[in-house]
């Protein structure tokens, strides 16, 4: 074991709110995290790599000499694990992929996913959107195809993170074709052992002039981990809101919480 260690285990804790911080969000028993501290253990080969991932450290590099290593993490780019507090968002989203990564499980598979268009208000958009794993968290993919039928179609492609706070899922996607639009989703847990709907809002921006902020429900509609992508997707469009391909239950839940059979809310002009 590097007699360096301890020391540099130290340093890169010193980054943190507290040590009772960092075992929280690695996961580790504080009496254990200790023992590496003081040089009276040394952590497992799979412990050890999930510590450098947190602190954005090689393994070689945790072994240094402890004066080439203070340097080292002096040296590495605000980009890095190695944060300091001020670095508010970055922290802020370390903490929170961790603390979801149990709780997410759940949720990883494909989903139609429906909300009241917001560049053809009156009308439903299905898309097809999928919740997995990764090693830094769970991230999430949809594509959708927007236009009326006999008129050019759009394929729109959204990129981002899921994660939990409070009982409720946050999901952030940006869409990845044009990059000129970010959308923020949250949604009530599924509460029955068997997921079949997840509801909640989706807030965004409608791809028409002027572009206006909008704001409408949206469901999940759970459809396993394995299934026929093209042929699933050909499923997904634009619909009319009583359109039977619509199933009854969605309809009714884009449909509540609206007043005077107003569906989606856009933000005027100032």
């Amino acid at each position: 074991m590097s007699r360096d260690f301890p020391s540099n285990l130290r340093l890169l804790c010193s980054y943190h709110k507290s040590i009772a911080d960092v075992c929280r969000q690695l996961g580790v028993n504080r009496s254990q995290f200790n023992r590496y501290l003081n040089g009276k253990s040394f952590p497992s080969l799979r412990l050890m790599q999930r510590m450098c991932d947190f602190f954005g450290v090689e393994e070689s590099e945790i072994l240094l000499p402890a004066g080439q290593f203070t340097e080292l993490v002096r040296l590495k780019p605000s980009e890095s694990g190695v944060r300091a507090e001020k670095n508010i968002v970055s922290a802020i989203g370390e903490d929170v992929r961790l603390a979801s990564r149990s709780t997410l499980d759940a949720y990883v598979g494909y989903y139609f996913t429906y909300y009241n268009s917001m560049s053809h208000p009156g009308m439903i958009l299905r898309s097809l959107t999928r919740i997995y794993r990764t090693p830094y968290g769970v991230n999430v993919k949809s594509i959708e195809t927007v236009g009326q039928p006999g008129a050019r179609l759009f394929t729109c492609k959204y990129e981002g993170a899921c994660f939990v706070l409070g009982d409720r899922i946050f999901i952030t996607v940006m869409e990845m074709l044009t990059r000129n639009e970010v959308m923020q989703i949250i949604l009530y847990p599924s509460y029955n052992n068997r997921i079949r709907y997840m509801t909640g809002i989706v807030s965004g921006v409608a791809a028409r002039a002027p572009r206006p902020p909008a704001a409408t429900q949206i469901v999940y509609q759970y459809l396993g981990e394995n299934l026929d992508l093209r042929k699933t997707f050909k499923l997904c469009g634009l619909f009319e809101p009583d359109h039977e391909d619509v199933p009854a239950d969605v309809r009714a839940m884009l449909a509540a919480g609206s007043e005077q059979g107003r569906r989606l809310m856009e933000a005027p002009l100032p």
